[in-house]
């Protein structure tokens, strides 16, 4: 959860000023600014998060490995409301390193895509690119029987590295499930996560 924490930061100060930063903009402005410099491409991200659709998906796509404007691309593709802006996180996944894949491993999770839960899963078994965390709390966020229980087998049977950020998701997970009205499921995750072979103050953070 902390990575979470962290990754949001700069997100929620993007969002913050999206609405305005869209008022004199359109998709197809927005679209030509982004051939110009880096601060017009930068609120051109920043409107398309507001007026931006599928056709914007793809000039948006072609920032994710950018470093100064990944983040802004990503806030856009996060909440473009088509399935095609889904398909172009999840086909980022296997082209990035670092925190450039963290980060769209993050806006997955925002999404709740459950077509990248394989690809996720996939993360958390190739410790070699150091995304199993983040995937993790990808898989929380998303939330559902598959997902879930992928997040539970990694805190008690996964590399000794991922079990305290498994249970962390777990416990992100559970609370997710209980907000979303989901109570017995997430009772159920609590009781997995008090039963595991864990640091006593996560055993109490599941009993409160």
């Amino acid at each position: 959860m902390k990575i979470s924490r962290f990754l949001l930061i700069p997100i929620l100060a993007l969002v913050s000023n999206v609405a305005s930063a869209a008022t004199n903009w359109t998709e197809e402005s927005a679209l030509a600014a982004l051939a110009v410099t880096a601060q017009a491409k930068a609120e051109a991200c920043q409107a398309l998060a507001v007026i931006g659709g599928p056709t914007s998906v793809p000039v948006l796509a072609d920032l994710l490995d950018d470093r100064q404007l990944a983040a802004y691309a990503r806030t856009a593709l996060e909440v473009i409301d088509d399935p095609s802006a889904g398909k172009a996180l999840l086909e980022a996944l296997p082209k990035l390193e670092g925190q450039l894949l963290v980060g769209v491993i993050t806006s997955i999770g925002a999404r709740r895509d459950r077509e990248a839960v394989p690809a996720l899963t996939e993360l958390i078994a190739d410790t070699k690119r150091g995304a199993g965390e983040a995937a993790l709390v990808a898989l929380a966020r998303i939330g559902g029987r598959e997902p879930l229980t992928t997040v539970i087998m990694t805190m008690t049977g996964g590399p000794d590295e991922l079990r305290i950020p498994a249970a962390h998701a777990a416990l992100l997970g559970a609370d997710l499930l209980s907000k979303r009205g989901n109570t017995n499921a997430a009772k159920r995750v609590l009781e997995q996560v008090r039963n595991a072979d864990l640091p006593e103050h996560i055993k109490q953070a599941a009993s409160s």
